[in-house]
């Protein structure tokens, strides 16, 4: 039978240090109550988020999750100013509501209304290295 600390000195074993500092910092960072019946799903998300997050940046080759991921989309309302600026009268609308909103805007205000699609692209990178003192 190994022991553990035979276990933690095997190199095999040594690159998955940073991945259990990952899941120790999660598990000591995420609030659990007791008796409650949502703490394990809680716990089991932000585990799942933490590793996840951590194969994305550790793991995986740069860009290796930009194709897979379709990019995230929302709709913004808005409306004309008088000096001919555009300012957001209603932001991250799905569209069907951006296009209620939109109509809402122009009968409320008297200006013209537009119906703006926002697209953001996420992208895990490596931190940057802290240089050691």
């Amino acid at each position: 039978m190994t022991g553990p600390d035979r276990a933690r000195t095997n190199p095999d074993l040594a690159a998955l240090g940073p991945l259990a500092s990952v899941i120790a910092r999660t598990l000591r960072d995420t609030p659990i109550r007791l008796g409650d019946p949502g703490a394990a799903s809680d716990l089991v998300g932000a585990l799942t988020v933490a590793v996840a997050a951590y194969v994305g940046r550790e793991v995986l080759p740069p860009g290796a999750l930009d194709e897979a991921r379709p990019p995230a989309v929302a709709w913004d309302v808005e409306v004309e100013t008088s000096a001919g600026e555009w300012i957001v009268f209603a932001p991250n609308c799905p569209r069907p509501a951006a296009l209620e909103w939109c109509e809402t805007a122009e009968e409320s205000t008297g200006r013209r209304a537009r119906v703006v699609r926002r697209t953001t692209i996420t992208t895990i990178e490596r931190p940057p290295t802290e240089p050691t003192t």
